[in-house]
Order: C-alpha cells, then sequence, then structure tokens
C-alpha cells in the first residue's frame, strides 16, 4: 500500500481540552492525575491517622478527623472543577476569543501538521518519537511535547485506521518500535 499525499481530520477542540489531556498522557512518564489522588490519598491516612492520635490520644477521633479533612479536600476539588470552565469561557469571551476553535491534524510526506484558527505547528516525521492512543485521543509525541488529536473526529473505525496507519507508516522505524499499542490496534 502506497502513502497517500496528504491526508487529514478536522474537527472542533475545545479550549483547555489538551491541557486536561495531556495531565493524563503523563501517567506514560510518570504519574496520572488519579495516581497522585491515591498517593495523597495513602499519605494523608498513613501520616495525618498516627500523628492525630499522638496528639488527641484517640486513634478513632484522629481517623474521623483525617476523613473529614480528606473529604473536603475532595469536596474543593470539585468546586474548582465546577468553577474553571465557566470561569475560562468568560475569560477567553473578554479576550473576544472562542471556546470552542476548529481544528485540522494533516499527515503531509514531510511532516505532522497541526491548524488551529491562526496557529499552525509542524513537526518534521523524523521528531515524532511515538505515537500512542488513550481512551479519548491519539498522542503524537514529538521530541517532548505532546500532540493530541481527538478520536471523535474520526467519523467511522475504518477511517481511524486508515489515518492511523498512515501515520505509522511515515514514522521512522525506531518510533514504530516505540508505537507498540497502535501496531495493535491495526492488527485488531
Amino acid at each position: 500500500m502506497g502513502q497517500v499525499a496528504v491526508m487529514e481530520v478536522t474537527g472542533f477542540i475545545a479550549a483547555g481540552e489538551s491541557a486536561t489531556a495531556l495531565a493524563y498522557i503523563k501517567a506514560r512518564r510518570g504519574l496520572s492525575p488519579r495516581q497522585i489522588m491515591l498517593i495523597i490519598l495513602i499519605c494523608t491516612l498513613a501520616v495525618g491517622i498516627p500523628v492525630g492520635a499522638g496528639l488527641s490520644g484517640s486513634w478513632f477521633a484522629a481517623a474521623v478527623s483525617v476523613e473529614f479533612a480528606f473529604i473536603g479536600t475532595l469536596v474543593g476539588s470539585l468546586i474548582v472543577q465546577r468553577l474553571t470552565g465557566p470561569m475560562m469561557r468568560r475569560a477567553l469571551a473578554e479576550r473576544g476569543q472562542a471556546y470552542e476553535h476548529p481544528f485540522t491534524f494533516r499527515l503531509t510526506p514531510e511532516a505532522l501538521v497541526y491548524d488551529s484558527v491562526d496557529l499552525t505547528m509542524t513537526a518534521r516525521w523524523s521528531c515524532v518519537t511515538d505515537i500512542y492512543k488513550t481512551r479519548k485521543y491519539w498522542v503524537f509525541l514529538v521530541q517532548s511535547s505532546a500532540i493530541i488529536l481527538p478520536r471523535r473526529f474520526f467519523n467511522t473505525p475504518e477511517v481511524e485506521r486508515a489515518f492511523i496507519a498512515e501515520a505509522t507508516a511515515r514514522l521512522t522505524e525506531a518510533a514504530r518500535l516505540r508505537s507498540p499499542d497502535t501496531a495493535a490496534f491495526l492488527r485488531d
């Protein structure tokens, strides 16, 4: 099968969507937000309860106070999440910017091109280190940066498979070897 000269997908991407996706992408290189929250919970319990028990003289009182502190942290996190979206929309509107932007992800023989409104980024294929799939995104690692492609941009699984096959064909051999879940997706 020969390479197609240019292949692209288009859709809309929300402001902040890349940042949200990248938080989960970090799990590939380190800790995901869920793993971080689990570590904080364990440390809160493992340190907070013994210290509280030592200070108050009661294991029960220490456990209850640590539980309430953790519940307060969880409620605060949910409030922050609820407020962030509307505040971001308002801030963007004040600057005359839209919350959603048209976005085109293009494969050319020379490079991967990310095109959104007035911003265009180009990455030569030689600097794309690997491609992998998350539940909602395809992630193209470009040196130390990640470029996301929402999976919802593909109308059918066949279109998605053809696009990813074309992108994979343009990778260096080393990058293909670092992309085992992409190879598995194409085999399925």
